[in-house]
């Protein structure tokens, strides 16, 4: 599946400036917030904090993958944040995250969001994809990860 038409440039934040894990996901969903397909930044909000007391969605290897699906959300929707210096994410490794793909999606599409999901694994599961993220000079650099 290609995602990468679910992700602009303008929807990269190069480096957070918060330095906890709740900060930080307040911080990328206000980003993702000014997507038009997001109607509802609050619900977005709430959700993906709710998702993360749940379980984290730190899944190792320096990412995080938080994630919602919500009436409110018109299409899919893809951000990319990144922390140089690393988040404390309660990540299943116990490693710091420096990569953080959030996925907004619509809550009546249930395959395409697993495939969304799975694709975005699938790019951030490879180290090279990993380093390149991170070394990435512009948002259009980090896009570009995920159209090779």
């Amino acid at each position: 599946m290609d995602i990468s038409g679910m992700l602009h440039p303008e929807r990269v934040l190069m480096d957070l400036k918060s330095s906890t894990k709740r900060d930080a996901l307040v911080e990328i969903v206000q980003d993702l917030g000014k997507s038009d397909a997001v109607t509802d930044v609050e619900a977005l909000k709430n959700a993906i904090l709710e998702r993360e007391e749940i379980m984290s969605t730190g899944v190792g290897l320096t990412i995080a993958v938080p994630h919602a699906k919500l009436a409110s959300v018109k299409a899919f929707t893809l951000g990319i944040a990144r922390s140089h210096k690393g988040i404390d994410y309660d990540s299943l490794d116990g490693q710091p995250v420096k990569i953080i793909v959030t996925i907004a999606a619509p809550d009546n599409d249930q395959n395409t969001y697993l495939r969304v999901l799975a694709a975005v694994m699938q790019v951030l599961r490879d180290e090279d994809r990993r380093r390149r993220i991170l070394a990435a000079a512009t948002p259009a650099d980090v896009v570009a990860v995920f159209k090779a």
